[in-house]
């Protein structure tokens, strides 16, 4: 018995420790959307500027709601 909640948790923590890679390179992956956005907005020649405005928002609203998401997220007891 005591094996199988030794490997029931171990699991537990390999997912975890998985989640927080995937949020971590989607939180990345927003803020460098944003960034790229925003500068095409601003610097250079790309004729439907308030497209890039509106794609900008977009990638930084999603980045605030990863941010959100992973900071909210219940945190498991260690025993």
């Amino acid at each position: 018995m005591k094996i199988n909640e030794n490997l029931y948790n171990q699991e537990n923590d390999d997912a975890a420790e998985i989640l927080s890679r995937k949020h971590m390179i989607g939180f990345i992956l927003c803020i460098m959307l944003t960034s790229f956005s925003l500068w095409g907005a601003l610097y250079s020649s790309y004729t439907p500027r308030p497209l890039l405005f509106v794609l900008a928002a977009f990638a930084f609203s999603q980045a605030m709601m990863q941010l959100l998401c992973v900071q909210s997220a219940p945190k498991k007891a260690i025993k």
